[in-house]
C-alpha cells in the first residue's frame, strides 16, 4: 500500500525509535558482558569488538535508516513485502526486520528492476513475482525531506543530487545510486574471475569496495572478512579509500599495496624506488626503459624458470648424508630420488624426498647400524675410557634419528633449499646472461639493478620475481587462506605481476579493476586485457565494462574525451549533469596569480577539495612554494605522501590517478609540455582532466597541445 507524505514520515519517526531501542540494547548487551565472559579473556576480546563494530554502525545509519523502499509480491505465496532498504540489515528484539541490508538478495529488485514482472536471485532459489513499488527517499539528521517514487535507478535526473555532493561524500553515497551496470559486477559470484575495464569516473574504486562489502556479507557463513585483500597502486591510494569499507559494516579486510605484500612475504623491509625518474626516461627515450618492461614480462619468468632449473641442481649437496662422523646414506642414492621427483615447488619436492629418503634409511637401519657398530670397534680400539664413553653418545644419538627416519638431520643437509629470497634474486641477475640474450643490450641496467638491490632499494618491476621465486622455492603458504583479491588501478601491474599473484594465492578469484586510457607506466603496464586472461586465468574469466562516467559533469567529460579519440580509444559516455564549461586561461608571467584567483574563486564555492594538478614532481614543488608566497595555503604532495584530507593540494597527475576533487586547476597544457604525438603525455592529461567533480581550469602558455585546440577557437 502507498503511503502518503505524512504516513511515511509517521513510519520514519517509527522506525527511529526502534533504532534507539535497539542501540540501547545492544549499550546494555556489551557493559554486561566483561560480567558475563570474565573467565574467557579471548572470546571477551572478539565479542566486545564486535558488539562495538555493530553499535558503531548502527549509530551511524540512525540519521538516515534507510534510503529506500520496495514492494514485491511473490508469485507463490501471494503475499506483498513492504522493504526498507538502509545500508545495513536490522532487527528488533522479536526478530522482525526493520530494515533490509542493501547487499540481501531481495534488495537487487532496487538496482535491477523495473515497476513489473521482476524476479530475484535467493539462497532457496529463483523468486518471481511483481515489483509494485520503488521508491527512495531523501532523509537528513532524521528528518524526511521528500520521497519520489521511480522506475530504474539508473534516471540520470535521480542521480544528480548525488553527482552534485563534494567529494569527501561520494565514496559513502553510492548504496543508494548503484546503477544496473554496477550492480552486475557487485553482485557477481565469489568463484567468478572478473576484468572490469571502466572509464574514468566510472566508479572502479567504489564498486570495487562495495564488491567486498557485497561478497563478505554473502558469504560470511563459510568465508572470514580476512580472507579477502584489496591491493591499491599506493600507499596514499589506500589511505583515501581506508574508511570506506568500515562504513560499510566490513573490517578485518587486508588493503595493502603490492610492495607491502611482497615485503611481508620475503620477510624483507626494502625500499621502493621512486617511479619519477623512469617517467622522466620514459618522455625521453622510451627504449631506456626496456630493461624494466622486460621484467614484468612472461619472458623474464621464463629465464628465471631455467635458473630455478641450474639451482635445483645444487640442492643435493656433493657430500654423503654423515650424522656424527658416520656414514648414513650415499649422496648418489639421494640424488637418485630427488632426481626422480617432478615437483613445480621446491619446499614440496624436498618434503617428499626427505620422506623417501628418511623411509630408504628406516628400511635399511639394521644393516646402517651394523656398520656404524662395525665402525665404532675400530674406531674406539685406540681410545681412552672417556672417549668411548662420548662415542657411545653419539651412537645413542644415531640410533635415536634413525627412529625418527633422520628428519632433523635431512633438514641440515638440503639446508641450501632455504634461501634468503632476495639474494636469490640477486644470484639470477648476476648469471641472467646464461639464459637467452635480449634484441637490446640489458648489461648496464642489470648492474644498476644488482647495486642498487645489494643496497635494498627495489623497483616496482622487481616485485613480480620476487613473489615468483618466493612461489618457486616454498609454495604459498599461508596465501592459501585468500578467497578472493580485488586490484584496483591494474592497469599500471605486468602480465607477470597478476601470474605471480595468482600463484601465490590459489584458492582465489580475481576481480580487477583498470582503465587502459590511464596507463601512464607504459614500461610495465599491460597492452590489454585478453593477455591477462589468457596468461594468467586460461581464459576463465570474464571481462566487464563500466563505460558510463558519473564523476564529472558533460562539459567537462566531454573536453577529455577529446584525448581518448586522439588515441584511438573508447571514450566515456557521461550521465546528463550539466556544470560550467571547461576554462582555458592562457598566461604569460602571471601563473601563480592566476591560480590564486581560480582557488579563492573554488573556496567562495564552498569546495572543500581543490588540486592544482602539474605533469611532473619539479613543478609541483615550483608550483607550491610560488602559492604559499602569496598567501596560499597548500598541502605539497609528492610520492612520499600517503595522506590527504582535503583542502587544496598540489599534485602530480600520475598520484593524482584514482583520486578525485571538487575543483581542478591543470597548471600547464600546452604542447610543449603535454605532446600530443606521445600517448604517455595524453594518458597523463586525460586523468589530470579527469579528477574533478564540478569544475575545470586548464591553464596554458605558447600553444595549447594539439587535441583541444578546438576547444579554445
Amino acid at each position: 500500500m502507498e503511503k502518503t507524505f505524512q504516513e511515511e514520515k509517521k513510519y520514519l519517526e517509527k522506525t527511529l525509535l526502534q533504532f534507539e531501542e535497539i542501540i540501547e540494547d545492544e549499550e546494555l548487551r556489551l557493559k554486561a558482558l566483561p560480567r558475563m565472559y570474565s573467565n574467557d579473556p579471548v572470546l571477551l576480546a572478539s565479542l566486545l569488538s564486535q558488539y562495538n563494530t555493530k553499535l558503531e554502525i548502527l549509530k551511524r545509519c540512525e540519521n538516515k535508516p534507510y534510503f529506500a523502499r520496495i514492494d514485491f509480491t511473490s508469485d507463490e505465496t501471494g503475499k506483498e513485502e513492504e522493504c526498507y532498504i538502509s545500508k545495513v540489515g536490522v532487527s528488533d528484539n522479536d526478530n522482525n526486520l526493520v530494515t533490509v541490508d542493501w547487499r540481501a538478495p531481495i534488495a537487487t529488485l532496487y538496482y535491477d528492476s523495473n515497476i513489473g514482472g521482476a524476479s530475484y536471485l535467493a539462497p532457496e532459489g529463483l523468486i518471481k513475482g511483481t515489483l509494485n513499488l520503488k521508491r527512495q527517499y531523501d532523509i537528513e539528521n532524521k528528518i524526511l525531506n521528500s520521497f519520489q517514487d521511480v522506475d530504474t535507478v539508473s534516471n540520470d535526473e535521480i542521480l544528480k543530487p548525488y553527482l552534485n555532493a563534494s567529494a569527501d561524500n561520494r565514496l559513502k553515497n553510492i548504496v543508494s545510486t548503484i546503477q544496473s551496470e554496477q550492480n552486475k559486477i557487485i553482485r557477481n559470484p565469489l568463484y567468478n574471475n572478473l576484468i572490469i575495464q571502466g572509464v574514468a569516473g566510472s566508479g572502479k574504486t567504489t564498486v570495487a569496495l562495495h564488491r567486498v562489502a557485497y561478497l563478505v556479507y554473502n558469504n560470511r557463513q563459510n568465508i572470514n572478512a580476512n580472507q579477502y585483500i584489496v591491493i591499491g597502486p599506493n600507499k596514499f591510494f589506500i589511505n583515501y579509500i581506508s574508511n570506506v569499507l568500515p562504513d560499510l559494516d566490513v573490517n578485518n579486510v587486508s588493503q595493502l599495496t603490492y610492495d607491502e605484500i611482497v615485503k611481508k612475504l620475503i620477510n624483507e623491509d626494502f625500499n621502493l624506488i621512486s617511479d619519477k625518474n623512469k617517467l622522466l626516461k620514459l618522455v625521453i627515450n622510451p627504449d631506456e626503459l626496456f630493461y624494466q618492461h622486460l621484467k614484468v614480462s612472461l619472458t623474464f619468468k621464463d629465464k628465471l624458470d631455467e635458473f630455478i632449473k641450474d639451482f635445483d641442481k645444487m640442492i643435493v649437496p656433493d657430500s654423503d648424508l654423515i650424522i656424527k662422523g658416520y656414514k648414513i646414506i650415499s649422496n648418489k642414492v639421494i640424488k637418485k630420488m630427488y632426481d626422480s621427483l617432478d615437483y613445480n615447488i621446491m619446499a614440496k619436492k624436498i618434503e617428499k624426498a626427505s620422506l623417501l629418503i628418511g623411509k630408504d634409511i628406516f628400511n635399511h637401519s639394521d644393516v646402517i647400524m651394523n656398520n656404524i657398530w662395525n665402525e665404532f670397534n675400530e674406531k674406539t680400539k685406540m681410545m681412552d675410557k672417556d672417549k668411548i664413553d662420548k662415542e657411545r653418545n653419539n651412537i645413542v644419538f644415531i640410533e635415536k634419528e634413525l627412529r625418527n627416519n633422520c628428519n632433523q638431520s635431512l633438514k641440515k643437509y638440503f639446508s641450501k633449499a632455504r634461501p634468503n629470497i632476495l639474494n636469490l634474486y640477486l644470484s639470477f641477475l648476476e648469471k641472467i646472461d646464461n639464459y637467452g640474450k635480449e634484441e637490446i643490450d640489458i648489461t648496464n641496467k642489470v648492474k644498476e639493478n644488482i647495486t642498487a638491490l645489494k643496497k635494498k632499494n627495489v623497483e616496482f618491476e622487481d616485485l613480480a620475481s620476487l613473489v615468483y621465486l618466493y612461489y618457486r622455492i616454498y609454495g604459498p603458504n599461508e596465501y592459501l587462506k585468500y578467497r578472493q583479491v580485488v586490484i584496483d588501478e591494474a592497469q599500471d601491474f605486468g602480465e607477470f605481476n597478476f601470474l605471480a599473484l595468482k600463484l601465490l594465492m590459489p584458492n582465489a578469484t580475481f576481480s580487477i579493476f583498470g582503465d587502459l586510457a590511464q596507463s601512464i607506466y607504459q614500461y610495465r603496464g599491460i597492452e590489454s586485457w585478453e593477455k591477462v586472461i589468457k596468461t594468467t586465468f586460461d581464459d576463465k574469466c570474464d571481462l566487464m565494462y563500466l563505460s558510463k562516467s558519473y564523476r564529472t559533469t558533460t562539459e567537462i567529460m566531454n573536453s577529455a574525451n577529446n584525448i581518448t579519440k586522439h588515441l584511438n580509444l573508447v571514450t566515456a559516455d557521461p550521465v546528463i549533469r550539466h556544470g560550467k564549461n571547461v576554462n582555458y586561461v592562457k598566461f604569460t608571467n602571471n601563473q601563480p596569480l592566476l591560480i590564486k584567483d581560480i582557488i579563492n574563486s573554488y573556496i567562495e564555492k564552498g569546495y572543500n577539495s581543490i588540486a592544482v594538478i602539474c605533469k611532473d614532481e619539479e613543478e609541483v614543488i615550483r608550483i607550491s612554494e610560488e602559492l604559499k608566497k602569496i598567501k596560499i595555503d597548500v598541502k605539497t604532495i609528492t610520492d612520499l605522501d600517503i595522506i590527504y584530507q582535503g583542502g587544496i593540494c598540489v599534485i602530480t597527475s600520475y598520484l593524482a590517478k584514482g583520486l578525485e576533487f571538487d575543483g581542478v586547476i591543470i597548471s600547464n597544457a600546452s604542447e610543449d609540455v603535454y605532446n600530443s604525438l606521445k600517448s604517455f603525455d595524453m594518458k597523463l592529461l586525460y586523468v589530470a582532466m579527469t579528477r574533478p567533480l564540478h569544475e575545470l581550469n586548464i591553464l596554458y602558455n605558447n600553444e595549447i597541445t594539439k587535441p583541444l585546440l578546438k576547444e579554445i577557437h
